[in-house]
């Protein structure tokens, strides 16, 4: 009931009839009778803005701050000087059970995906029941939900850990983003590991710069981890931040990393791995496609070493693991043409993948990619620039253009191609794709990069499907049939 809040609300203010608390909610829009509304104030809007539609759909009961309740609220409400601490106050007590699931946040530019689908694999070689939260989907005991964003509410995190705790799940593995860390979408968790990957430009459209970038993924270790860190030291900003934290387990090619390759052989067929570890030697072979896979598999071997997982069972689940959908994903088709989708979508993501693509043809890497509308523009100059060093054919085209033009988007990433003659442009992604069949032939590799796993295509505002993979599909046989 509301008067119990007295006790655990310190210094609130309580006006109304003592009703019951119903299912607290942030957005207005998922109101249902009986909720309780918590206005928080946001990076981009404030909560409070909506107290009012949050009444009109049913709220019973709302928790604001002091001094911006609406004149008209006839609704039993709750003052209190910080929202965003009271929420961290109600949480843990209304999902009681998310404070018993074992925290596993990666944090990174890339690899977080990777990384999570590795270890996952681990825990599960490991005996272990493992849930997973992050870009493609929230999975845990047979269920699949897809991903609206990356790292989702406080609310609907305590929820799913919640809900993965009373059906045996005992570790998640969380993608944890810079817009999630900077907005406080983690509030009141603590995790037990977490494993920074890698930094390079991307989000700053959001962030402004590299510093302010930088300072987002670090909250991670400084505000919300209790137990281990687990960070790559090849990375400049992760020598940084290992130098900062006690005792973290580190990863890399530099002699001074606790995990670290003495053999590394990658061909088409995935990669062969010796790793040093501080448990001794450990081989590794991966169905994983591309060099840089060597680090995202350094990453789950550090976080599953510092798990105290049996290194039998590490060596095997990363062996079990396939593939993982979007990224380097081999598109099979019946007439033997190297087709890889990938969801590279910043500039070192990008490079890594065409090496990558390079790895699996004697022949010639023809690329079709695009950059993201309404994000960092100052990203698409530089893609241009390495797929014209890399590739042996470009074609550029549109990723999500959201609002933006399609042909600006275009002109940008042309800025930093110099006009090379292996240069092709169709804005319409459908078009390029096929641009991309006819320009292969058996022995090279088409590289569709940047949306990777999206089943979709954002233009305008305006969500359409569309799948890379079923888009190359649907016309092979034209090109290549019968």
């Amino acid at each position: 009931m509301v008067s119990d809040l007295k006790a655990i609300l310190p210094g609130c203010i309580i006006k109304g009839s003592n009703t019951k608390v119903g299912d607290i909610k942030i957005d207005s829009r998922n109101i249902k009778k009986g909720d309780t509304f918590i206005a928080l104030r946001g990076s981009t809007t404030d909560g409070h803005r909506f107290i009012s539609d949050a009444i009109k759909r049913g709220a019973s009961v709302i928790i604001c701050e002091k001094g911006s309740l609406p004149d008209d609220i006839d609704v039993t409400y709750i003052e209190v000087a910080d929202t965003r601490k009271a929420l961290e106050i109600l949480l843990p007590l209304r999902y009681p059970k998310a404070k018993d699931v074992t925290l596993v946040g990666i944090t990174g530019t890339n690899g977080k995906t990777t990384t999570a689908y590795l270890l996952e694999a681990i825990l599960s070689a490991s005996g272990k029941a493992p849930g997973v939260i992050g870009t493609i989907e929230t999975r845990y005991k047979g269920r699949s939900i897809p991903s609206v964003i990356t790292t989702p509410s406080p609310i609907e995190l305590f929820e799913t850990l919640h809900n993965m705790k009373e059906s045996g799940v005992g570790a998640c593995i969380m993608e944890v983003s810079s817009h999630g860390l900077h907005q406080d979408r983690i509030s009141a968790l603590k995790f037990d590991y977490a494993i920074f990957t890698n930094l390079s430009q991307d989000h700053l459209d959001y962030h402004k710069d590299m510093d302010a970038y930088f300072a987002a993924k670090k909250k991670l270790f400084y505000q919300y981890l209790s137990g281990k860190a687990i960070i790559n030291i090849d990375d400049p900003y992760g020598q940084s931040l290992a130098g900062d934290i006690t005792t973290p387990i580190t990863f890399g090619t530099k002699n001074t990393a606790m995990v670290r390759p003495s053999s590394v052989e990658v061909d088409p067929r995935g990669i062969s791995l010796v790793l040093e570890t501080p448990r001794g030697v450990l081989n590794i072979k991966s169905h994983l496609l591309g060099g840089v896979q060597v680090y995202n598999i350094m990453a789950s071997v550090s976080a599953a070493i510092a798990m105290n997982i049996e290194k039998d069972a590490i060596a095997h689940g990363i062996c079990s693991l396939k593939k993982v959908p979007g990224r380097m994903e081999v598109v099979k088709n019946p007439y033997g043409i190297n087709i890889v989708v990938d969801f590279a979508h910043t500039p070192h993501a990008l490079s890594k993948a065409i090496e990558a693509a390079r790895t699996l043809t004697q022949g010639r890497v023809v690329t079709v990619f695009g950059c993201g509308g309404d994000r960092d523009r100052s990203k698409r100059s530089q893609m241009g620039r390495i797929v014209s060093l890399l590739s042996d054919v470009i074609i550029v085209t549109s990723d999500n253009p959201r609002t933006e033009d399609p042909d600006s988007i275009i002109k940008d990433i042309l800025s930093g191609i110099n006009g090379l003659s292996n240069v092709e442009v169709e804005p319409d992604r459908r078009k390029a794709i096929m641009l991309g069949l006819k320009s292969v032939s058996v022995g090279d590799c088409l590289l569709i990069a940047g949306k990777g796993h999206e089943q979709y295509q954002i233009v305008g505002r305006e969500k359409s499907p569309f799948d890379d993979k079923e888009v190359a599909l649907s016309y092979i046989k034209e090109v290549f049939g019968p």
